[in-house]
């Protein structure tokens, strides 16, 4: 038995768009430093130190005894007082004390004099010439890691994909703990359909950033691409689990890309996810029609998959094509005996 060819080719929904870091994360710390008797310090020193990379930044309190830094890359901070020069105390020390900068978010760490250590604190890197000199090569270093994202990000824009990913690939040689440079790589490299380099730079991302539902799904999408089917459908409910919002539109994407492999069965699992999701989602009911169409065993599924979308889509854009695909499933079912 043959199924009817003559509904011409079934063009899929769009997929998720690819979402693209335009910048690094960019948190901040700010807080106030008071005396021992309760009384803003001016002037007083609080440099904070980047436990990942290393890196310090320095500022003064104002005369209301406040201070501020803003633009931190994400990671656990330490920061220091220092009082007429001298280091008086720490926050961020010790396990669960940390002071975590992530996205955009902003630490209030407050220094309260009457809380100091009598024996004062040590802050790294303080003074000496080979501090200096190690400063001096990480602001370099952080400089250079800047300028290669900024140009991979402006050559993404302009669809250069692989002078993008050259230049995250050089962002990351000095960085290796920013998401967005792995984020926008991932972009690149799936814009060229390098998938296994793709879902290679999507991995490094969630190393660093796992409760990234979005880049969980394109994860999958490289992986669906590149043919590794179980690993693209753990992806999916990885990122359904970490946002259930995003759950059925990744196995609907999930399912676009394996009926265009020529994988019905592994699409049919996929469909049936997002409709489980979303019993609503009429495209999913379409595409689950298609993918079931594809076998003369699946005909009666796929005629009510069809109808299913018709009753929620009855002036939708493949409202007709479903129409077609009915008559056509219908015409084959008598035979079915």
């Amino acid at each position: 038995m043959r199924i009817a060819s003559g509904l011409g080719c079934v063009v899929l929904a769009a997929l998720m768009t690819s979402p693209a870091y335009s910048q690094l994360d960019s948190g901040g710390i700010r807080g106030k430093v008071i005396d021992r008797d309760g009384k803003p310090i001016q002037g007083a020193e609080v440099r904070i130190e980047n436990q990942g990379t290393h890196e310090q930044n320095l500022a003064k309190t104002n005369k209301t005894g406040d201070y501020s830094f803003v633009g931190l890359y994400s990671g656990n901070y330490k920061a220091y007082l220092l009082v007429n020069g001298k280091p008086v105390m720490v926050k961020g020390e010790g396990a669960g004390n940390e002071l975590a900068v992530s996205g955009a978010s902003s630490l209030r760490v407050n220094f309260d004099m009457k809380d100091a250590p009598a024996a004062g604190v040590v802050v790294p890197g303080a003074s000496g010439s080979n501090a200096k000199e190690k400063a001096a090569a990480e602001k370099k270093a952080n400089d250079e890691m800047k300028a290669a994202f900024n140009a991979g990000v402006a050559a993404l824009k302009a669809s250069q994909y692989e002078e993008a990913v050259k230049q995250f690939q050089l962002a990351a040689e000095k960085d290796k703990t920013q998401p967005a440079i792995f984020g926008n790589m991932g972009v690149a490299l799936t814009a060229l359909k390098k998938w296994d380099e793709a879902a290679e730079a999507y991995r490094s991302l969630l190393a660093i950033k796992p409760a990234d539902a979005g880049m969980q799904a394109q994860l999958s999408l490289a992986l669906a691409n590149s043919g590794k089917i179980d690993e693209a459908m753990q992806a999916a409910d990885e990122a359904g689990k970490l946002d259930p919002a995003l759950a059925g539109q990744s196995y609907y994407n999930l399912g676009a890309i394996l009926t265009n492999r020529g994988k019905s069965k592994e699409a049919v699992e996929a469909f049936k996810k997002a409709i489980a999701i979303d019993p609503k989602n009429a495209e999913s009911q379409y595409q689950l029609g298609v993918a079931y169409f594809g076998s003369p065993d699946t005909l009666p599924e796929a005629v009510a998959a069809f109808e299913k979308y018709v009753e929620l889509k009855p002036t939708g854009p493949n409202a007709e094509t479903a129409k077609q695909f009915i008559a056509a499933g219908k015409a084959q079912l008598p035979a079915r005996k």
